[in-house]
């Protein structure tokens, strides 16, 4: 039977993906020049990891493994840590709210709860200063 509903926090500093810096070149075997082009973000790997563990525990914890096979919506509210010197009740400086976005939901497929984040039809995304630790809250439903 298919998933209808999936909620799961995961407690890591959100990270961005997608923006990339350029980091040299390389040789290849015949010769060519290629330039080497990596994530900007050194945070991404940690947060993905951080993404899949609380998926997979989320999974366990609920007692079903099931997947979700149509389309569905994702909720999600991430919690940025908030600089001394920042004094703006939201956070409007970066990571850019649709980076996280990607790399929340690459790291949610990595977690084995859908086949792939195409399914995603709906989502709805917030940015909000922690009180505490950073990271993210998240609800899955299907539409379908």
């Amino acid at each position: 039977m298919a998933r209808k509903n999936f909620s799961f926090t995961v407690w890591e500093r959100p990270a961005p993906q997608g923006s990339k810096k350029y980091v040299g070149t390389r040789r290849t075997a015949s010769g060519a020049n290629i330039p080497l082009i990596v994530e900007s973000s050194a945070f991404l790997p940690a947060w993905r990891k951080a993404i899949k563990d609380a998926v997979v525990q989320g999974l366990l914890d609920s007692g079903d493994d099931s997947k979700f096979e149509g389309a569905v919506k994702v909720d999600v509210t991430f919690y940025l840590t908030k600089p001394k010197t920042v004094r703006t009740e939201y956070p409007i400086k970066p990571p850019d709210i649709d980076k996280v976005c990607r790399s929340l939901l690459d790291g949610i497929g990595s977690g084995g709860v859908w086949g792939d984040d195409a399914q995603v039809v709906d989502l709805v995304a917030r940015k909000r200063w922690a009180k505490g630790e950073p990271g993210a809250a998240v609800t899955i439903t299907s539409v379908t």
